[in-house]
């Protein structure tokens, strides 16, 4: 990422992508925003990254504020696209990102063999539980409307 880059995380945790690792863990697809959103925000709170990645109180809940400009740049690099319909954005990963998140997984569970056990865990448990979800389903999520009742525009 870029210095003007919206990113929140410190380097040593942005350095796993979180939000693409995020998308190979549902299977290369995320139907929504509101899904995508919810998804990493329970996935920094089981992951315990709250002090490292603050998420924005917004009237409609928490929101990962690094999220556009991110998947914005990783659609320049065409490690995924974004199909935006009239309702819903549909997050789809691209073959070349697949491979990407493919080698930083390899990678990382040599170099960091514990810390990426742990935070792999947590993608693939977040995905799992919220694969067949809609956002507004996960958005009812006691996690989720306990960040809700934050100040809005505040950090969560």
């Amino acid at each position: 990422m870029t210095e003007e880059s919206d990113e929140v995380l410190p380097n040593e945790k942005a350095a796993l992508h979180p939000r693409l690792w995020m998308l190979d863990e549902f299977e290369g697809e995320i139907d929504g925003e509101k899904k995508f959103h919810k998804s990493l925000v329970q996935f920094r709170n089981n992951a315990d990254m709250e002090e490292e990645w603050p998420v924005i109180i917004a009237s409609w809940g928490p929101l990962d504020p690094g999220f556009s400009s991110i998947l914005a740049a990783y659609d320049d690099l065409e490690l995924l696209y974004q199909e935006k319909g009239d309702e819903i954005h549909i997050y789809k990963e691209t073959p070349k990102g697949s491979r990407f998140i493919r080698g930083l997984k390899r990678g990382m569970r040599v170099l960091r063999k514990d810390q990426t056990e742990e935070f792999e865990t947590e993608l693939k448990l977040i995905a799992k539980m919220n694969k067949d979800r809609l956002g507004s389903e996960i958005e009812t999520d006691e996690d989720i409307q306990e960040l809700k009742k934050e100040p809005l525009g505040s950090e969560g």
